[in-house]
């Protein structure tokens, strides 16, 4: 069980709102420092992007972008990485009653961010690419190539862009792990890169909740809590009836049994890091780095690893200052530089009383996003991003197809018109060049100089919506008891009532994966099911769709009677 010291400890609304925005603009400023250095074949390698062998703040560089046949090109000071650009993709997906729309974050978020990735990992970018091809749904990505798998995709891709989900979590504890899961596997089907993304968002919560850097002993605790992960799976409907039968087939082992093993490692792990904080050496943290394998190609990029590695360096600098850890981070050369700044930044973001004074890109529209989320924690109710229908929508099937013709501009599929903001970059047919979109995020882009592709405003956003629910958890002093968690409870207690949903479009299918969970939620009501079916027969027109919903549904009904 985790029991919190000081869960009791209550955040006034807008002391907690300005946590998360410290906690996420200090994320954004370590991944912006990190990636400067990140995979920069030593000092030299610095030297050539930055003009300096040593980082202590963001600056003016240059890098490589798009590989071997790619370009050089020119990034601000405070240029951030796929870290960020992931992590505001969750937030987007974050609906404004708190609920995470996997479906949309699935099939268009991640699709979209081919063409704008900056940074991203082969997994990460395997995981997109598949996600393109249609009949691939969030919980059946299990590609498989030469060099990817699904099932040992075990990179940090997911745990650096887990954050959101612990600053607008509105339910309890293992409803929130939830959603950190869904979100994961969504990309990494290894243990190490799911555990890891629990592991990081344990931290963060923790962090929140005790107002303090968890202890080693602590990191301990949450390896243990995941013991509740295949009770969680097996509860949800869509992981349980989909995604787990087909990943433990194609892992060869069952879903308890790999969660023990990676308990044993990680716990491994932890002791040794124990031991190397404690030695109290002037080098604890590289000694740590490579004592628990940061440091060699194989775990270099673990998603748990770089969430321990993260951990250990809060705990070595949460009484001094952020800059100094980000900077210790960033210019140990052969580690993950901008993943493990961007997990300590959020960490010890969330402990701090002011904001970096590093210039950070879209800094505005981090602390925006930042605050929307923080209130939606808060019971306040939040505009929505309105993604286009999913049935009906088209991914980009590569890289230079995300940026397309849209009435007489450019924009970017699924998010938006694009507002040029830099010179063009040109290699052969691809042109990248810096783009800002409508709610404020900038992006380098690549896209086809010839036959860009013209779409129309079914591909496009609608305007962002209000979603509404049941009031604020607070008490008449305006105080949010945040984490109240002194027992973890994963039965029936734990999952979001019906009303605490949003309300059902009349006029608007809301695509298969609320749709199913709008079904169930409600017990299989006659009206509900009825309703949710014609609409997808009368507004998608497509028999396919409608098909899987109900063999979903289907599934879903009788693996709960066969429960009971």
């Amino acid at each position: 069980m985790i029991k919190g010291s000081n869960l009791n400890a209550a955040y006034r609304n807008d002391e907690y709102e300005q946590a998360i925005v410290n906690s996420s603009l200090w994320a954004a400023a370590g991944d912006a420092l990190g990636w400067m250095t990140e995979l920069s074949r030593g000092q030299d390698g610095v030297r050539y992007r930055t003009g300096k062998e040593r980082v202590t703040a963001p600056v003016d560089w240059q890098r490589i972008i798009g590989g071997r046949s790619g370009v050089r090109v020119d990034l601000p000071a405070g240029t951030y990485s796929d870290d960020t650009q992931l992590r505001l993709g969750v937030s987007r997906s974050i609906r404004g009653n708190g609920t995470f729309d996997v479906e949309t974050f699935a099939k268009i978020e991640v699709t979209v961010w081919q063409g704008y990735s900056l940074g991203a990992g082969l997994g990460s970018k395997a995981a997109a690419a598949n996600l393109s091809k249609r009949g691939i749904n969030w919980f059946s990505n299990f590609f498989n190539s030469d060099r990817q798998s699904y099932v040992n995709g075990g990179g940090n891709g997911a745990a650096m862009r887990i954050q959101p989900h612990v600053w607008g979590a509105t339910g309890p504890l293992t409803e929130m792990i939830g959603q950190v899961f869904r979100d994961a596997i969504v990309t990494h089907g290894h243990p190490h890169g799911f555990c890891g993304a629990v592991f990081h968002a344990l931290c963060l919560w923790d962090t929140l909740a005790a107002r303090a850097v968890p202890s080693m002993n602590r990191a301990r605790e949450f390896v243990s809590f995941l013991d509740n992960l295949p009770s969680i799976v097996e509860k949800d409907d869509e992981l349980g009836q989909f995604w787990l039968p087909s990943w433990e087939r194609e892992a060869k082992k069952a879903f308890p049994d790999a969660i023990k093993g990676f308990q044993m490692d990680a716990l491994a792990d932890i002791r040794t890091a124990e031991e190397t904080i404690a030695a109290g050496n002037g080098r604890s943290y590289p000694l740590l780095l490579e004592r628990i394998g940061c440091l060699s190609d194989k775990f270099r990029g673990s998603g748990f690893k770089t969430a321990l590695a993260a951990l250990a360096l809060s705990e070595l600098f949460a009484k001094q200052s952020i800059e100094d850890a980000l900077i210790i981070c960033a210019n140990e050369l052969a580690s993950d530089t901008d993943t493990i700044a961007t997990m300590a930044g959020a960490l010890l973001g969330a402990i701090s009383e002011s904001e970096p004074a590093w210039e950070i890109q879209d800094r505005a529209y981090l602390e925006e996003e930042a605050r929307r989320l923080a209130r939606v924690a808060l019971g306040q109710d939040q505009r929505t991003f309105t993604y286009p229908d999913v049935s009906s929508w088209q991914p980009p099937t590569s890289q230079s197809d995300a940026v397309v013709r849209f009435n007489d501009g450019l924009a970017l599929a699924g998010l938006g018109p694009l507002v040029p903001r830099s010179k063009e970059y040109h290699s052969g047919n691809a042109a990248w060049q810096w783009f800002e979109l409508p709610f404020g995020q900038t992006v380098l882009a690549k896209r086809r100089v010839e036959n860009t592709v013209l779409i129309g405003e079914d591909q496009m956003p609608g305007e962002p919506r209000i979603s509404t629910r049941a009031g604020p958890r607070s008490d008449p002093d305006g105080r949010q008891n945040r984490f109240a968690f002194n027992e973890i409870r994963t039965g029936a207690d734990d999952r979001r009532s019906a009303d605490a949903r949003p309300p059902l479009p009349q006029r608007e299918f809301p695509g298969i994966d609320e749709a199913t969970d709008l079904i169930i939620s409600s017990g299989f009501d006659d009206a509900t099911l009825g309703r949710l079916v014609k609409q997808c027969i009368d507004e998608t027109e497509s028999i396919e769709l409608t098909v899987s919903l109900a063999s979903i549904v289907a599934k879903a009904r009788l693996a709960r009677k066969r429960r009971r």
